[in-house]
């Protein structure tokens, strides 16, 4: 009986030291901005918002997992590599395949006016493993 509870208890041990290692996901933070006061306007290829990777906890994300969706006039996935797309993810950081803690993502239009002074935006973000995370409506003014 011995034997068996001295089992017991170290396997209660390394399953209890090991939670969260097995399975775990990458948290990804984010804060969003407006860009600057009466940036937008009735070009093509505004700033609409900024994207910055905090460092609350988070890693570095591939930026091929990211998926950036404006929802205005419907749902336009920007690009995050080419050119293609009525809206791209324009990087900053030192490492075109990463999403840098701290790097800020300029999120433009491509060649269609998305938003001209006054509008609101919905968005979302997604990132690998299917975490998906809403982002909040943004107000754009002049």
């Amino acid at each position: 009986m011995r034997w068996s509870s001295l089992v017991l208890c170290v396997i209660l041990v390394i399953s209890f030291s090991t939670s969260g290692c097995f399975g775990s996901t990458d948290e990804f933070y984010y804060s969003v901005d407006d860009p600057v006061d009466n940036s937008n306007s009735i070009e093509t290829s505004d700033v609409l918002f900024t994207l910055t990777l905090d460092n609350d906890g988070g890693v570095d994300m591939e930026i091929s997992d990211l998926v950036v969706i404006i929802e205005k006039s419907g749902p336009q996935t920007c690009a995050t590599s080419g050119t293609e797309g009525s809206c791209l993810v324009v990087q900053s950081g030192s490492d075109d395949s990463l999403w840098e803690i701290g790097e800020t993502l300029n999120i433009t239009e491509n060649g269609v006016d998305i938003c001209s002074q006054h509008c609101m935006l919905a968005f979302s973000v997604d990132g690998p493993d299917g975490a998906k995370v809403m982002g909040p409506t943004i107000l754009n003014t002049t």
